[in-house]
C-alpha cells in the first residue's frame, strides 16, 4: 500500500512539475508589480532592503520585495519577503530550501500553525550560531491561499489547463526569538499578519 501511494504521489507531482513549467502566455507589461505593496501597514513602517544581481539572477525574477517592518508604538520588528510570477517559475518554492542550501543556519523545528482564527501557515525556527529565528510562510494563488506547496501548484495546473491567469506568491514574515521571552515572536508574528492580510489580498491578486 505504501509503494502505491508513493507512486501515486510521484506521479502527481511530475504532473504538476512538467505543466507549471510550460510557457505561459501573458501580458507582462500588466504584472502586478510587488513593489507596490505598501510601507505602511497599521502601525508598522517598512524599509527595503537591497538585495544583490546575483539574487536575482539566481530567483530568475525581480518582482518581489525584501523589507523590514517596525511597529512604531512597541519597536518590535519583523522582516517581510514576498515572491511573485506571472507565469510561476521557480522561484515559489519552500524557504526552507534556501535557508539551508544557502548556509544560514539549522532548522529546529518545522510545523504548521494557526496565525488567525482558521489561518494555517508553515512555521519553522532556525537557528544560526546565538541567534534564532521564527519563520511562517504561506502561498497564494488567485483567491485560494494555502500552506501547501503542493495545493499552489495544482491550482496552478488547473488555471493552466483552463487557459487561466496562473500567477502565485510566496509570503514569508518572521522575526528574531528574544532567548529571555521566546514567546513573544509569535505575538508579534500574529500581529504583523493582521495588519498585512488584507494589504495582501489587494496587491497580491
Amino acid at each position: 500500500m505504501k509503494n502505491i501511494t508513493f507512486i501515486i504521489a510521484a506521479i502527481i507531482l511530475i504532473t504538476v512539475a512538467v505543466i507549471a513549467n510550460m510557457p505561459a502566455k501573458f501580458d507582462s507589461s500588466r504584472e502586478t508589480q510587488i513593489s507596490n505593496f505598501p510601507l505602511k501597514a497599521g502601525n508598522w513602517e517598512g524599509s527595503d532592503l537591497e538585495l544583490r544581481e546575483s539574487d536575482y539572477a539566481i530567483l530568475e525574477t525581480r518582482n518581489l520585495i525584501m523589507r523590514n517592518y517596525k511597529n512604531q508604538l512597541s519597536a518590535d520588528t519583523v522582516n517581510l519577503y514576498i515572491i511573485y510570477s506571472s507565469d510561476n517559475r521557480k522561484a515559489l518554492h519552500p524557504p526552507e530550501i534556501c535557508y539551508t542550501g544557502g548556509g544560514a543556519g539549522t532548522i529546529l523545528e518545522k510545523g504548521v500553525i494557526t496565525l488567525g482564527s482558521d489561518f494555517k501557515v508553515n512555521k519553522f525556527v532556525i537557528e544560526n550560531k546565538n541567534l534564532s529565528q521564527l519563520v511562517v510562510y504561506w502561498f497564494k494563488s488567485g483567491n485560494l491561499s494555502t500552506y501547501s506547496y503542493i495545493h499552489q501548484q495544482l491550482k496552478t495546473v488547473k488555471d493552466r489547463l483552463m487557459q487561466k491567469k496562473a500567477s502565485g506568491a510566496m509570503i514569508r514574515i518572521s522575526t528574531t526569538i528574544d532567548p529571555k521571552n521566546p514567546d513573544k515572536a509569535l505575538d508579534i508574528l500574529k500581529s504583523f499578519s493582521e495588519s498585512i492580510l488584507p494589504l495582501i489580498n489587494t496587491y497580491v491578486p
